[in-house]
């Protein structure tokens, strides 16, 4: 661990100081000092608890617990944060000060995937455990594929509304659309997002799928980074005024496609925000994409000033954090083809390589965590719960559901600024077949394919016949040299430690009438019955099979690229015209609805 500065001074100042007042109070009645107004003073210092701890209001304790700000970006790669990797043109002043005077973690790593990325977040566990092994379906619980968090699985708004925070989630879901999944129905007192994946930036009453709590909402419009600040701000201005402290979850589309990427394109972003872009030298390319960063940066500005405003900076947590790592203009790219930097490293958005992997994460606490450190610790996804507990003062649960929560909170390594070290542990990421193992400098990789995930069962029996890749980041942070037949007991015991966990995986569901694992045969979706057609009558492609097919970064939508497929033997054009013609809002992505309604 490496640190800008020390630890807040204004911190131990307050420690040293109440431990000498103190000491220096029980002189003074000793001696029986007279003034009887400097007695009084002393008796109160005597008598007033010191808040050193993140966990003192538990256990009967009146003291406030901390107001919490997570925001989340979404597909913000490691590159696109200018402290992390300055060759960015991207300039995020905001986000730079938070850094500066907090905690940043360029070692932090989550599952290369939107979905699955916040269920960890919000679950402390793996999204191979916590039920959701890619981003969410419309299958419903119980039959087979279904994915979404489990209903035994606690999720973090759910403790911290059980502790008396408001709670309001505003922006992107994508954690379920279904009864039971909804954040009405997983601990937050308000919504106002979007259900789904991705949606467009530009808000009208005609292309929105904005949602108020449970109800869709036909009467906002805007911009959407806008929109959801201003919801945002609205909340916690309320909750402020009351005496429970707040939760707020702000998750920005930013900066997930749709982006122009050419002069065809309308623009996502404002304008006036590209065209600073442009006028500095950034290539048209990278213009829009930056302009959404900078634009998003100019808003969570306007957040950390209210916060100040209100005088409630010094007990409210700032949590900044992208979901996965940024789209690349790399032919097939998952989630479409987009200038995100991912800084040195390889792979972007749905590998498991650290280009998907590897994150921005910061923390600011004003005159609790230290100014200035850099964190060289490796911390990951499930961290961001137990974390958030232990500042509330919840105790870290060791199980959510069925399986073990695997976050380990990162309170006492930044208190201390570093000296209290993060043990080194095991951390495993999937996403439908495709695996990293990070211990240490060494990093297990491999893709199996898709066939077994989530029949844990069967992918050990895939990864039992198959070669890995091994990685020593330490020298190799763009994964180029494998030294498998080098390292030989090193691979092994990752191996082992890899395989290990899919045996150990408890894959139930409760309330789905399958139980335990479903095996390889019956996780594929269902099939239809077959039904008797007049002759002559063509067969219809199932839309829902289709989707989901074509769907392959399980975000909730098909890119041009994912409609088309592998194109040799193809009729691009042909596929390109179509596409075009289902894509009813022209956002360059065809959701559900828009697939269901072309057939009709």
């Amino acid at each position: 661990m490496t640190a800008g500065k020390t630890p807040n001074p204004d911190m131990k100042h307050l420690e040293s100081s109440n431990f000498k007042g103190r000491s220096f109070g029980q002189t003074m009645f000793k001696n029986k000092m007279q003034t009887h107004r400097f007695s009084f003073l002393l008796l109160m210092l005597v008598l007033a608890p010191v808040a050193v701890s993140a966990r003192e209001p538990e256990g009967g304790q009146t003291e406030r617990r901390p107001n919490i700000l997570f925001i989340v970006s979404d597909d913000h790669g490691w590159g696109d944060l200018p402290s992390n990797w300055d060759a960015t043109e991207c300039r995020l002043p905001t986000l730079e000060a938070l850094a500066a005077k907090g905690v940043r973690f360029p070692k932090y790593q989550t599952v290369p995937l939107c979905g699955p990325s916040r269920a960890c977040m919000f679950t402390g566990q793996y999204s191979s455990e916590n039920g959701m092994w890619r981003g969410p379906g419309q299958q419903p619980l119980g039959t087979p594929g279904y994915r979404g968090i489990k209903r035994d699985v606690k999720m973090l708004s759910e403790y911290l509304s059980e502790a008396g925070y408001k709670t309001g989630a505003f922006g992107k879901w994508h954690l379920g659309s279904l009864e039971g999944e909804v954040p009405n129905d997983r601990g937050f007192d308000v919504f106002r997002g979007f259900l789904g994946g991705a949606h467009p930036y530009w808000i009208s009453s005609k292309r929105s799928k904005m949602m108020h709590n449970r109800q869709p909402d036909r009467t906002s419009e805007g911009h959407a980074t806008e929109l959801f600040t201003d919801w945002a701000e609205e909340f916690i201005r309320q909750s402020a005024a009351t005496d429970e402290p707040f939760f707020c979850y702000l998750a920005y589309n930013a900066v997930h496609g749709p982006l122009r990427t050419s002069e065809k394109q309308p623009a996502s972003a404002p304008e006036a925000w590209v065209k600073k872009a442009l006028d500095r030298g950034v290539s048209f390319l990278r213009s829009d994409y930056v302009a959404i960063l900078e634009h998003m940066d100019h808003n969570i500005g306007r957040l950390v000033e209210l916060v100040d405003e209100l005088n409630v900076t010094e007990n409210t947590l700032i949590v900044f954090v992208s979901d996965n790592g940024g789209c690349t203009m790399a032919e097939g790219s998952a989630g479409g083809r987009f200038p995100g930097n991912n800084g040195p490293f390889r792979g972007g958005k749905a590998t498991t390589f650290q280009g998907g992997l590897n994150v921005p994460l910061l923390m600011n606490w004003n005159r609790r965590l230290p100014q200035g450190m850099v964190s060289d610790d490796q911390v990951m996804h499930c961290d961001l719960f137990a974390t958030l507990l232990d500042a509330a003062a919840i105790s870290v649960p060791s199980k959510n559901g069925k399986n073990p929560v695997r976050g380990m909170s990162l309170m006492p390594h930044m208190l201390s600024s570093g000296k209290n070290p993060l043990p080194e542990r095991t951390m495993i990421f999937e996403l439908w077949g495709n695996l990293g193992l990070r211990k240490g400098n060494y990093k297990l990789w491999g893709d199996v394919g898709r066939d077994h995930s989530p029949d844990w069962e069967g992918l050990v029996g895939e990864l039992a016949r198959s070669d890995l890749s091994l990685f020593d980041l330490s020298k190799d942070v763009a994964e180029q040299h494998d030294l498998r037949t080098e390292l030989p007991k090193v691979y092994a015991s990752l191996k082992t430690e890899l395989i290990d966990h899919f045996s150990n995986v408890n894959s139930e569901y409760p309330g789905a009438e399958n139980g335990p694992a479903l095996d390889r045969e019956k996780s594929q979706p269902a099939k239809p019955a077959a039904t008797e057609k007049p002759a002559g009558t063509p067969q219809r492609r199932n839309s829902d099979q289709f989707f989901k097919n074509r769907d392959r970064n399980g975000d909730g939508a098909i890119t041009l690229e994912e409609f088309i497929g592998n194109p040799k033997g193809r009729n691009v054009p042909a596929l390109t015209k179509r596409f075009k013609i289902i894509d009813s809002n022209v956002d360059g992505k065809l959701d559900r609805d828009e697939l269901v309604r072309s057939k009709r």
